[in-house]
């Protein structure tokens, strides 16, 4: 949007809109509407994101939101605007960084704290028909067991906002108010802005964030930089991938070299020229 209303579900907008101190209990409200009790939040922390890298050639990783809350449970939330790679697998290893960060040499592993993941995805990440999965670790079945959750302590939530449906929310329903907010907050119906007072405060903010001229030049920063950040790596892999066709084609080359085939049939199988395969013959 150029004009109207930025989108919340945007990282940026969203990290800006519930991330920050003066919002918190902005946050604990979505939290609880997702949540359902499990646990309840009453007060919430905000930590530092960013996670470094342990290790010369590790990775490191910066998180949309992180916060501990009241009874002690690490929650990150991420707003995935494109598909980027499997978001399972992105989630695990996400939660395995934060419960390693948690524990201090000596630590007990019955005391890891509860991690609670929530990714919202402003596409269809899964074919399952429903809006909001949450997974567990289970044991599978066997042929004496049925499947069950093995451990709580783990909890991963994707939301996947283009198949929430906007026609069904309700005022007796704060999950689907704060959807509708994330999804459209253009058109949410003014009962159910009244009906909450966090999202009215939420709708009030990104009207001001909207407005502000210097917010939006960090906004359109952000996307820069994130579109170049992405272009960096498609072209990486492409150059990764380009790199190994290359390879294939030299290693088959010398096997033909070794076997003593003719040079201008290798090339042709090949298609490495002459002077590629006669270097090889010094290699």
């Amino acid at each position: 949007m150029t004009d109207g209303l930025l989108k919340p579900s945007s990282d940026f907008v969203f990290a800006n809109l519930f991330g920050v101190e003066k919002h918190k209990r902005l946050l604990i409200c979505l939290l609880n509407a997702i949540l359902n009790g499990k646990p309840t939040i009453s007060s919430i922390t905000l930590l530092n994101p960013q996670h470094k890298k342990q290790r010369k050639n590790g990775k490191s990783t910066t998180l949309d939101i992180e916060a501990v809350t009241n009874d002690g449970t690490i929650v990150n939330i991420e707003i995935q605007c494109r598909r980027d790679g499997n978001l399972v697998t992105r989630a695990v290893c996400h939660q395995a960084r934060l419960i390693r960060d948690e524990l201090d040499e000596g630590d007990a592993y019955d005391s890891s704290p509860n991690i609670i993941s929530i990714w919202f995805t402003d596409y269809r990440e899964t074919n399952r028909q429903y809006h909001t999965h949450e997974s567990l670790h289970t044991f599978r079945a066997t042929p004496l067991d049925d499947p069950e959750v093995s451990c709580e302590k783990s909890r991963i939530f994707i939301i996947e906002l283009p198949k929430v449906d906007l026609k069904k929310a309700s005022l007796n329903d704060m999950f689907s108010i704060w959807m509708f907010f994330l999804k459209n907050p253009e058109l949410i119906p003014d009962e159910f802005v009244q009906k909450v007072p966090e999202v009215h405060k939420a709708l009030e903010e990104l009207k001001v964030m909207s407005m502000s001229k210097e917010f939006r030049a960090e906004y359109r920063a952000h996307i820069k930089a994130e579109n170049d950040r992405r272009s960096r790596e498609t072209n990486a892999k492409a150059r990764g991938i380009a790199q190994g066709i290359a390879q294939e084609k030299k290693n088959m080359a010398q096997k033909l070299l070794a076997k003593n085939m003719d040079i201008t049939e290798i090339s042709e199988i090949t298609d490495l020229s002459f002077d590629e395969i006669r270097a090889l013959k010094t290699v």
